[in-house]
C-alpha cells in the first residue's frame, strides 16, 4: 500500500510539474528569484492546474509518510521525472531525443542504486525540535550557497544549480511532512494543528516552488527538473538518517558502489544540462530585439 501511494504521488508530482514549466517559461524577464514570479503565476490557469495536480501528488505522498517511512517512500520520488518526461515529449515542439532519455535514465538508475546498496532503513517519527533547527539550518545555508553559485551561471546550468536547491528544500519538507503526518494519525488532527510542523512544511514548501519555478523559467524541463527530483529523495534519506535516527549500510564495498551511484547521476545531470533542448529554449525565448529599418530612406 505504501509503495503503490508512493508510485502514484510521483506521477501526479511528475506530471503537475511539467505543466507548470511550460506556464513558468512563458514568464516575463526578470522574474527569476523574485516574487512576483509567483504572482505572475498565480494568475495563469495553466499553472493553477499544475499546481492542482502536484497538490494531489504531496497529499497521496503524505499519506504514504504517514503509513510507512521517509526512507521508504522518498525513493520512488525520483520516478517522477520519467512522468514529467512523457508530458514534456508530447509537449514540446522540440522532439525529446535518446541524449535527453538517457540523461533522466542515468538520474533515476543513479539514484535508485544508491538507495539500494544504501538500505537505508526507518527510524523514529520524531524527533527533537532542535534537531530539526539544525537540519533546517544545514539544508538552508547549502540552499543559499547555491542559490549565489547559480546567479553567477549561464541560465541552463543556473537552472540545474536552483533544482538542486528545490530538491534539497523538498526533500527537508517530505521529512516534516512525515513527522506531521504520523502525529495526525497517532494523534488526531487537533494535536497536529497546534504542532509546528505543518507551518514549517508551508514556508518551506513557497520558498522550494520559487526556486522551482525560476529553474523551470531558466531552462525546459529535461533540464530543470531532473535535478530537482534527485536531490529530493537524497536531502529526504540524509534527514530520515541524521534526525530521524534511521540507518543507512556503510562498509568499502557499499561506499565504493554508493559513490558511482552518485557519479552516474551527476553524469545523468551535466547530459541533460548540454542537451540541444537549452539552445533552442534559449533562442526561442531570448530573441533579440533588432532596431526596425525603414524599406526605403527616409524623406528629409
Amino acid at each position: 500500500m505504501v509503495y503503490a501511494l508512493a508510485l502514484s504521488a510521483a506521477a501526479f508530482v511528475g506530471i503537475g510539474n511539467a505543466v507548470q514549466q511550460r506556464s513558468a517559461a512563458r514568464a516575463p524577464s526578470g522574474a527569476v528569484l523574485h516574487w512576483r514570479l509567483l504572482g505572475y503565476l498565480l494568475h495563469q490557469r495553466l499553472w493553477l492546474a499544475g499546481i492542482a495536480t502536484s497538490v494531489v501528488g504531496n497529499v497521496l505522498s503524505g499519506a504514504a509518510l504517514g503509513l510507512g517511512s521517509v526512507v521508504e517512500v522518498e525513493p520512488l520520488s525520483v520516478m517522477a521525472v520519467l512522468f514529467a518526461m512523457g508530458v514534456a515529449a508530447v509537449w514540446s515542439r522540440y522532439r525529446v531525443g535518446w541524449r535527453e532519455w538517457s540523461g533522466a535514465g542515468a538520474v533515476v538508475v543513479g539514484v535508485i542504486v544508491f538507495l539500494i546498496v544504501a538500505r537505508p532503513g526507518p527510524g523514529r517519527p520524531d524527533a527533537p525540535v532542535w534537531q530539526w533547527a539544525l537540519a533546517a539550518a544545514s539544508i538552508g545555508a547549502i540552499t543559499a550557497g547555491l542559490v549565489s553559485l547559480a546567479r553567477r551561471m549561464r541560465p541552463h546550468h543556473e537552472a540545474a544549480v536552483l533544482g538542486l536547491g528545490a530538491g534539497m528544500l523538498f526533500g527537508l519538507q517530505a521529512a516534516l511532512t512525515s513527522a506531521a503526518a504520523h502525529r495526525l494519525f497517532e494523534r488526531g488532527l487537533l494535536p497536529m494543528l497546534v504542532d509546528w510542523t505543518p507551518y514549517a512544511v508551508v514556508v518551506i514548501a513557497v520558498i522550494g516552488i520559487l526556486l522551482a519555478q525560476s529553474a523551470f523559467k531558466l531552462a525546459p524541463l529535461p533540464v530543470s527538473y531532473p535535478p530537482v527530483a534527485a536531490a529530493e529523495p537524497l536531502a529526504g534519506v540524509a534527514i530520515g538518517v541524521g534526525v530521524l535516527q534511521g540507518t543507512m549500510r556503510i562498509t568499502p564495498v557499499t561506499v565504493v558502489v554508493e559513490i558511482a551511484a552518485l557519479a552516474l547521476m551527476t553524469v545523468g545531470v551535466y547530459a541533460l544540462a548540454s542537451s540541444r533542448l537549452v539552445e533552442a529554449h534559449h533562442h526561442a525565448h531570448h530573441r533579440p530585439h533588432l532596431p526596425r529599418r525603414y524599406p526605403h530612406p527616409p524623406r528629409t
